[in-house]
């Protein structure tokens, strides 16, 4: 085996976070959004724009002394990593309603492994009020997504509950 490929085996394997954990998606992620939108007009992804929250966003991608590694590919609204502890990777993303006034978040959770590109999100929360979402280290095993504020202990977390979820509150 080629030294590279040694040593790219040795770099994923200390990672504390799957290899499909992060905060952008796949194309075949991609298609299921569009093809939800497309089902759902009156919605919109939202963007990093959307969180007013520049600083915050930098902050996260170049890490915060030794606990807080860097997250290169941070976006607030979008994570994926295995939420329901099933070994499939999950997608969560927040769209905007913008038939409503004022601004309503939608938060969005599908479920892998996906089968097609018109699948259904498995939870479905509305007036997520702009929260952010996060995943993996250094919180705790097994890992959770959270839904809240920069740098904030009021915060939510989503925990499995069969084929679904509940969003419980700190």
């Amino acid at each position: 085996m080629p030294l590279r490929s040694v040593l790219l085996l040795v770099l994923l394997a200390s990672l504390d976070v799957p290899a499909w954990a992060g905060h952008t998606l796949t194309p075949k992620e991609q298609k299921i959004v569009r093809a939800w939108l497309m089902r759902h007009p009156d919605y919109r992804i939202a963007t990093d724009a959307d969180c007013n929250c520049q600083e915050h966003i930098r902050q996260m991608k170049a890490g915060s002394g030794g606990q807080w590694k860097p997250v290169p590919d941070y976006h607030p609204y979008v994570a994926t990593g295995d939420f329901n502890g099933d070994g499939a990777a999950d997608f969560a993303i927040e769209v905007i309603d913008a038939s409503k006034s004022p601004v309503n978040f939608v938060l969005l959770v599908f479920n892998g492994p996906f089968r097609s590109e018109s699948a259904s999100p498995a939870f479905v929360k509305s007036g997520v009020d702009s929260e952010a979402l996060f995943f993996g280290p250094p919180r705790p095993k097994p890992y959770r997504l959270v839904i809240g504020p920069f740098e904030s202990d009021n915060s939510a977390i989503l925990r499995p509950r069969g084929r679904t979820y509940r969003l419980d509150s700190n």
